[in-house]
């Protein structure tokens, strides 16, 4: 009989030393609602999330041996949902940065400064446009931290960064945004 209240780390580390069907299956238990809310979060359809959320639970079985400890277990979750979600929709021709852009809409006020002066369908537009403007790794840098409120330490660990380069590429990617933002902002007043 498996303990309902061991933790993700214990159950991982279980499976990483052979352990059997059961503990996968608490862990996929414990887990497949969350996976599914993120991933219907990205495609916008019920049977297409279903599908996603069934290829990430087979990912995180066959990369069980992946997962090092170093970073909380969700982060790392986190991390294989959003880049199998990001995968199929460029192999879906589904306009990737849309989704990242609605994903991040409602924490651009802790992004940019001054944006709630401005009214949210021109704060929107602009948004499309800055993040047209800046790389997928400052976007993911940037939804892990405002979105998903992922602490440094465990974006640290889940990218194999170390803690300076997540700081200085968060603060970089935060003042290409402010600059950005301005210079839009100015284009369209």
């Amino acid at each position: 009989m498996i303990d309902k209240k061991i933790s993700d780390e214990e159950l991982i580390l279980l499976l990483q030393k052979g352990g059997n069907g059961p503990y996968f299956t608490l862990l996929a238990e414990r887990h497949e609602k969350y996976i599914l809310k993120k991933c219907t979060s990205y495609v916008k359809d019920d049977d297409e999330a279903e599908d996603l959320c069934q290829e990430i639970l087979i990912k995180l079985f066959l990369k069980v041996n992946d997962f090092k400890g170093q970073a909380k277990f969700s982060t790392w979750l986190f991390s294989i949902i959003h880049n199998t979600c990001i995968d199929h929709l460029r192999k879906s021709k589904k306009n990737v940065t849309q989704v990242i852009t609605e994903k991040m809409a409602d924490e651009i006020s802790e992004m940019i400064e001054g944006v709630d002066e401005v009214p949210e369908e021109i704060s929107m537009t602009i948004l499309n446009q800055l993040l047209e403007e800046i790389s997928p790794e400052e976007k993911l840098l940037l939804l892990m931290k405002y979105k998903e409120k992922h602490h440094i330490k465990d974006i640290q660990l889940t990218l194999g960064l170390s803690e300076s380069a997540v700081k200085m590429r968060l603060k970089r990617a935060k003042e290409k945004l402010n600059k950005l933002y301005m210079k839009q902002r100015q284009k369209s007043t």
